[in-house]
């Protein structure tokens, strides 16, 4: 599998375009509008853009979504189950705040769990950031979409609407115990790391 990373709105989040051998896509969370230059990328390199699915449900990982559906009509949108009301309601995907109006998304939504395939990817269910927050795993090609849950030598806020902090660190207790180490984790806000690198990372704190 290919990945690219993109910018696509003001909080610098981390979207990403993954595509396999028959040049099938997905796009992982969904910043910003200015999405020229995914639109252009897809474009340029033959994609079909199958997927688009969003690790968590704050604005500064689904308010482009509306554009980005408008553009790929035939694209399948995916949202962990418990996150499903995010779409609506801005007192928990805290659009206000983060761009500074309301966010509604309009179109129609699968919602996933523990288990359930998107394409190639596994379905992980790991609330703390939010209670609906999943990872998305390839284990053919050992890359995780972990979104807001584990960063680099770091991991996301649980003060937020729905958010739990006890929750969170049995998230990533179970990541680093399911999941190998050479993994790659492609995270929400900051460079890539690994399962292995973050289980030291967390054992030295004793957060896991």
């Amino acid at each position: 599998m290919e990945i690219k990373r993109f910018y696509t709105g003001p909080f610098q989040t981390n979207s990403f375009l993954v595509w396999n051998d028959n040049k099938e896509a997905y796009f992982f969370d969904c910043e910003g509008e200015s999405l020229e230059k995914v639109f252009d990328f897809i474009k340029e390199n033959g994609l079909d853009l199958k997927y688009i699915v969003l690790t968590h449900g704050h604005g500064d990982h689904i308010c482009g979504l509306n554009k980005m559906k408008a553009n790929f009509p035939e694209a399948k949108v995916y949202i962990g189950e418990e996150d499903r009301d995010f779409f609506y309601n801005n007192n928990l995907n805290l659009a206000p705040y983060i761009i500074g109006r309301e966010f509604k998304y309009e179109g129609g939504f699968k919602t996933v769990r523990e288990g359930d395939r998107v394409g190639e990817f596994t379905v992980i269910d790991t609330p703390g950031h939010t209670i609906g927050s999943k990872c998305f795993y390839n284990k053919e090609n050992k890359i995780l979409i972990s979104g807001d849950t584990m960063f680099k030598n770091s991991f996301g806020r649980s003060d937020l609407p729905t958010g739990n902090g006890r929750e969170l660190f049995k998230s990533l207790a179970k990541l680093c115990a399911r999941l190998p180490e050479d993994v790659k984790v492609y995270n929400g806000h900051m460079e890539v790391t690994t399962i292995g690198d973050e289980k030291r990372f967390l054992s030295s704190q004793g957060l896991i």
